[in-house]
């Protein structure tokens, strides 16, 4: 088994690129020409690293060998990161032998090398779901998550959190299916986390947010209750209770929640700008603004909290008739996040309300 060693973002990616293809069972033709070169070409590959040199010979029997020699091609332009070929390559591979490991964590380290850390995670979970012995395409899963939460790391997410043990296992591949609009097999796995682990407050709090996005409220707190008997120390629990509460039109449990969240940590911006929207909707516009600055404040990163609150300011702004300020607002609000202006992002996934939308198109 030959592995490649390359390193990204100061993390060592283990990258298996075996001689898998020597033995995957495959009988080749009684061709002597074809039979000689092999030794020169593997000798090429894997002893003199000239991979140019491999797939020129390769190009010589290809069109007699596609199965067998595929995967060779795949490795050498992984080598020569062209990963869209690779992946291409690799892909003939699984026709003829699906569901192998090996090549699945190939493809997944094409698409880590195309910084598309999703589809990379996607592949590294099905290579270690096919053979979950296969510890590399563990530790891969963890390095892509690492990449793909750095990349990330001005947006609001609620993380995936990368192969440990096996609840915390099952909550990350929740999160994967999440991110990747498979809400049911999420659901699965958050619920399977819980099987494992009855404690493992993490997954009753991911199942809640899943809930509580499909309108499912009732059953979000549900799950929040569940999830406060575990451990009353969490300041995202009460954030998250918080917006139930809220979308329940339950204003004094919201602002009770988000008052305890903000007690556990006083540096968790997110319960300050709901509170702005929780007094915008008692109409204390002066204490929302209050609230929506304090999070700005201590939210430097963030981008898309700044952009909410930033947009909570627009809207208090028109309100007391400012136009000129109010538009101030609304634009620093689009320059962080684009999907401010998304009439479908602002009712899914913020769930403002029909007043708060109306505003917001006359700023």
């Amino acid at each position: 088994m030959l592995r490649s060693i390359t390193k990204v973002k100061y993390i060592i990616f283990m990258i298996v690129l075996t001689a898998w293809f020597q033995n995957t069972g495959l009988i080749f033709a009684q061709d002597l020409s074809y039979e000689s070169d092999m030794g020169y070409i593997l000798t090429k590959y894997y002893i003199i690293r000239d991979y140019e040199e491999v797939l020129r010979l390769l190009n010589k029997h290809y069109s007699g060998y596609q199965s067998e020699l595929a995967y060779l091609y795949g490795l050498c332009y992984l080598k020569l990161n062209m990963n869209k070929i690779a992946i291409d390559y690799f892909t003939i591979t699984l026709a003829e032998h699906e569901n192998n490991y090996e090549v699945l964590n190939n493809i997944g380290v094409a698409y880590f090398q195309e910084n598309d850390y999703i589809n990379a995670m996607k592949y590294f979970h099905l290579s270690f779901i096919s053979n979950t012995d296969y510890e590399i395409a563990q530790e891969n899963y963890n390095i892509a998550y690492d990449s793909w939460i750095a990349k990330r790391r001005n947006e609001s997410v609620r993380p995936m959190i990368p192969f440990t043990e096996k609840p915390t296992m099952y909550n990350s591949l929740g999160w994967f299916y999440y991110y990747s609009g498979d809400y049911h097999n999420a659901i699965y796995y958050f619920k399977k986390s819980i099987e494992e682990d009855r404690k493992y407050q993490f997954a009753y709090i991911a199942l809640a947010y899943i809930y509580d996005e499909g309108n499912n409220f009732e059953l979000a707190l549900n799950y929040l209750r569940e999830a406060e008997k575990i451990d009353e120390n969490n300041p995202d629990l009460y954030n998250n209770l918080g917006i139930v509460y809220y979308h329940l039109s339950d204003y004094e449990n919201s602002e009770n929640s988000f008052r305890k969240a903000i007690l556990l940590n006083y540096r968790f911006a997110e319960p300050y700008n709901n509170l702005g929207f929780l007094y915008f909707e008692k109409a204390d516009y002066s204490l929302a603004e209050e609230y929506f600055r304090k999070s700005i404040e201590i939210n430097p990163d963030n981008q898309s909290l700044r952009a909410e609150s930033m947009a909570g300011l627009a809207i208090i702004n028109m309100k007391n008739k400012n136009t000129h300020q109010s538009r101030v607002y609304k634009e620093s609000s689009m320059r962080l996040d684009y999907r401010m202006n998304d009439i479908k992002y602002l009712t899914n996934k913020l769930k403002w309300s029909a007043e708060l939308i109306e505003i917001w198109g006359t700023i």
